[in-house]
């Protein structure tokens, strides 16, 4: 079984491989199922949501799976359960969802608590991802009923729904249970909390969040940023897109697709269209690299791609694709710039627009501004 287990993300040679495995007559065992469940268990999933015909299939295929297992005599395994309800989660059937987390308590009521918290959350996020957040949240009260304890990853995705039902107060309050528990926040809480008072248009508070969040030598990520982002973007806010995308340059974080798509898009709409093809050129500069000194290194590599009129050129470049997402979309984004008329500058830092930010919202403009935000924001029971 070990063919299938590097298969992971070609389940059309994993079909060939099992195939050959019952036509030699090989017996399947826990792993070969454990496998099965993660390749073949959801059928959209990650890149489509799930629809009723996705669905109906991803029920015959894990009715098969199953049956197969019957007919070996393989009962579950803590993993291939596990496997089964991401799948479910990622195909959104939640009520099959629920019905087979009853039966891994059942079937597992008596393994470590940890695994049994571990399914708890697979079936959480899963809640979460589908805005089952009324769902979830009786799931949660009945884990710590069961004396399931939840872990820093159950907190997490809580406070993360409370971003449905955009309560502050609530996830405050499951931020006080978590540090009670043990639990530091991390960048996944200072997202979901940010997520949330964005929900109420509270730049000030998302702000303070991210100040919050630095003091605690937490460093943010892409993700973080780009929650700031999306929502200043719907609401027409510039100054705050600049601000945002000048801290990210100097955290040393890499845009990305989602960065420069808010950026472009936002100039677009204001009729900044000079302005806006600068900004995504400097933005896809610095998704190759951060650092001035690799990206004239990057230079010879990529110039070509770049300026190169041959079709064949967006060939190569979809090449790189299968390599990395984000270094195929900066060329082609740098790419349309220079297709467009767009002279291209290996320096994006020279960008005059790029000075601007850095003169407007640079490291001393942090200063102030974090000077003047406030200073805790948890409070206790979320009072």
């Amino acid at each position: 079984m070990d063919n299938v287990n590097i298969l992971q993300d070609q389940p059309e040679r994993a079909v060939r491989v099992l195939a050959k495995m019952k036509s030699l007559k090989i017996k399947s065992d826990i792993r070969t199922y454990e496998l099965l469940f993660s390749l073949f268990g959801n059928v959209n999933a990650p890149y489509e949501n799930g629809n009723m015909l996705s669905k109906v299939d991803a029920a015959k295929r894990i009715h098969a799976i199953e049956m197969d297992m019957m007919k070996n005599g393989v009962q579950h395994s803590c993993i291939s359960m596990e496997n089964l309800l991401k799948a479910l989660g990622a195909e959104g059937m939640i009520r099959e969802l629920i019905q087979y987390l009853h039966v891994a308590e059942n079937l597992f009521g008596h393994i470590s608590t940890y695994k049994g918290t571990v399914m708890y959350n697979t079936v959480l996020h899963a809640l979460n991802e589908s805005k089952e957040s009324n769902t979830a949240t009786e799931l949660f009260r009945n884990m710590k009923l069961c004396d399931m304890p939840p872990d820093a990853a159950t907190y997490n995705i809580m406070i993360d729904c409370c971003s449905i039902i955009r309560c502050y107060k609530s996830a405050c309050s499951l931020v006080s249970m978590m540090l009670r528990d043990g639990f530091s926040p991390n960048i996944c809480t200072y997202t979901s909390l940010i997520k949330i008072v964005l929900a109420n248009e509270d730049f000030d508070k998302a702000l303070q969040l991210l100040e919050q969040a630095s003091a605690e030598a937490i460093q943010p990520d892409v993700l973080l940023f780009n929650t700031i982002l999306l929502e200043a973007y719907q609401k027409g806010r510039i100054d705050m897109i600049e601000l945002i995308i000048e801290r990210m340059h100097e955290e040393k974080v890499q845009p990305d697709p989602t960065t420069c798509s808010c950026a472009f898009s936002a100039y677009v709409e204001c009729g900044l269209f000079t302005t806006a093809m600068e900004a995504l050129q400097v933005l896809s500069m610095r998704m190759i690299s951060e650092d001035e000194i690799v990206l004239q290194e990057k230079k010879t590599d990529f110039e070509y791609l770049v300026l190169n009129e041959d079709p064949e050129g967006e060939s190569q470049i979809i090449e790189i694709f299968k390599q990395s997402e984000h270094l195929a979309a900066a060329i082609l984004n740098l790419r349309w710039c220079a297709i467009v008329g767009f002279s291209i500058s290996w320096s994006p830092n020279e960008s005059i627009w790029a000075r601007r930010l850095s003169s407007c919202y640079g490291s001393s403009r942090g200063k102030s501004l974090g000077a003047a935000l406030h200073s805790k924001f948890f409070p206790i029971e979320g009072n």
